[in-house]
């Protein structure tokens, strides 16, 4: 009994670190801010992609923006501050 509770204690904390791995955000690692495309620029490029862009920030070097994606999906989405792709996203 000892051991299956063991066990059972291992893999529920196994699956827990997993799901928090999969809730980070990505890394850019894209340099000093001063060499970013602006954001405006990147707000102009959703906009004609049929984003709704609500707000855009940074977090881990990665420009955030906060809106609407061209499926109607609401979420987060992240994107490489030098070449404007796409490297992630969390929907709500």
């Amino acid at each position: 009994m000892r051991k299956q509770c063991r066990l059972f204690f291992i893999g529920i904390s196994c699956l827990l670190s997993t799901l928090a791995f999969a809730q980070s955000p990505p890394k850019c690692n894209s340099g000093p801010k001063a060499g970013w495309t602006a954001s405006d620029k990147l707000s102009k490029l959703l906009e004609t992609k049929g984003y709704k862009v609500r707000r855009i920030g940074d977090m881990a070097g990665c420009y955030v923006v906060v809106g609407t994606n061209e499926k109607g999906e609401d979420g987060e989405f992240f994107f490489h501050p030098l070449t404007l792709g796409i490297v992630g996203s969390r929907l709500r």
